[in-house]
């Protein structure tokens, strides 16, 4: 019996090691627009935005149904265990009876039980009438809201894409570099064994050989880093893959001919509390309401007993108006308002005139960038070809090891000036391109 059962089990872990094994899933991006789309549905910052935005909305609704009609029912039931009992003048009943006597009675019955409708309606009310005005910005307001943390989160992901992909032309460089000073390495060693370079020249090469070593190892290491960054940006655990060269161009002009998410979200924010002034200022007025009830009473002597009740039916519709005449607190939020929608009114201002000189110079900045990046790259095509030459002489043994790394530190240091240019670029390309969005 075991050894059948030793069998079986062989087997079927023979069948499951030749089952194909599902490969984990794997985020593919080609362009920032894929990246914003996805965060679109998938970055918890716009979620919730979208999720405070529906909440907005229910709010405004509730502040619509404030100014319809409220009806209400109710049923009770009364056990009066003791009825308190009444002292009446004991000449009503008996006319012989001495003046200032009294005889004890007790009046009702023992259950009663009582059913009704009240039904209100506030047909004249100014601070509801306000308070639905203010509940309409505030909906509006939360969707600039959503474009608001669209727009920071945006950023956020560019900055991390683009990072990794100058990651990736970091690693390409510092691989190139590290073969060439592999290729210095292996002729100095060479030349070191013939005696014809000395033990500090080779040293040389060798450090400058694990510098470079170095150099790509941080940078993979940086590479790791981001895309880690980057799942917990975009909210998800599946390993993510950028295919994609930070030289593309992203935008047609540097024009920016809409108005900053940030301005348009303070905007909104004057726009509320001015509500809010009219909202406070409406408590100095009156109110309208008209009001309906209809009550049956049901009184009997037996428990349940409603064939034997007496019905007590009342009824009545009336207009109810209220009027303040002394609120002391009233000013105060009045005034205490009118000060806020001050203070948002100059935050505006300044919010209007900071985004302006920040559009301003994105715009610079691209431009600056874009020379800088042309030049960068016509220095960088001249300094690999002198390297390559230098490399050639060295070679040939026509120039000294020195001569030869002085060359190579020389197309290092461009290479530097290049990827900083890039980075330069492409970060004022992407902030361009989503304040056009």
């Amino acid at each position: 019996m075991k050894r059948s059962i030793t069998i079986l089990t062989g087997a079927l872990w023979l069948i499951a090691s030749l089952l194909p094994i599902p490969l984990k899933a794997q985020l593919q991006f080609t362009s920032l627009q894929e990246v914003l789309d996805y965060a679109d549905e998938h970055a918890l910052t716009i979620r919730n935005a979208e999720t405070a935005q529906m909440i907005a909305t229910s709010e405004k609704k509730e502040a619509r149904n404030a100014l319809l009609p409220s009806a209400s029912a109710s049923l009770g039931y009364n056990d009066n265990i003791t009825m308190q009992p009444t002292l009446v003048p004991a000449e009503i009943f008996n006319p012989q009876a001495p003046e200032g006597t009294y005889e004890e009675l007790r009046f009702g019955t023992k259950y009663m039980y009582t059913g009704g409708v009240y039904a209100q309606w506030d047909i004249l009310s100014f601070q509801k009438i306000f308070a639905l005005q203010t509940a309409g910005i505030v909906e509006e307001q939360s969707g600039l809201t959503t474009q608001m943390n669209k727009f920071n989160t945006y950023n956020q992901l560019a900055s991390t894409y683009y990072s990794i992909l100058l990651t990736h032309e970091s690693i390409r460089i510092y691989e190139e570099n590290l073969r060439t000073s592999s290729a210095i390495l292996d002729h100095t060693r060479e030349k070191y064994q013939e005696g014809i370079l000395s033990e500090a020249e080779a040293n040389q090469a060798e450090i400058k050989n694990l510098q470079n070593k170095r150099m790509l190892s941080q940078a993979t290491h940086s590479l790791d880093q981001l895309y880690i960054q980057f799942q917990g940006q975009l909210n998800t655990n599946q390993s993510i893959l950028v295919h994609d060269t930070p030289g593309k161009t992203l935008i047609v002009n540097s024009l920016i001919s809409s108005e900053h998410p940030e301005v348009l979200w303070q905007e909104a924010e004057v726009l509320k509390y001015e509500s809010i002034v009219k909202q406070n200022q409406a408590l100095r007025l009156p109110t309208v309401s008209l009001t309906y009830q209809n009550y049956q009473n049901w009184a009997t002597d037996n428990f349940m007993d409603f064939g034997n009740s007496r019905t007590l039916p009342q009824q009545a519709f009336g207009v109810r108006i209220s009027i303040p005449i002394i609120g002391s607190s009233t000013h105060q939020k009045v005034k205490q308002s009118n000060l806020n929608l001050q203070l948002q009114q100059q935050q505006l201002e300044n919010t209007r005139l900071i985004k302006q000189q920040e559009d301003a110079l994105l715009q610079l900045q691209l431009e600056q960038a874009s020379d800088q990046l042309e030049d960068n790259l016509e220095i960088l095509a001249l300094q690999q070809q002198n390297d390559l030459h230098a490399e050639n002489q060295y070679q040939k043994g026509v120039t000294s090891l020195t001569r030869r790394l002085d060359h190579y530190n020389d197309l290092l240091a461009v290479q530097d000036q290049y990827l900083q240019s890039l980075a330069e670029w492409t970060l004022a390309q992407y902030k361009i391109y989503i304040r056009q969005k």
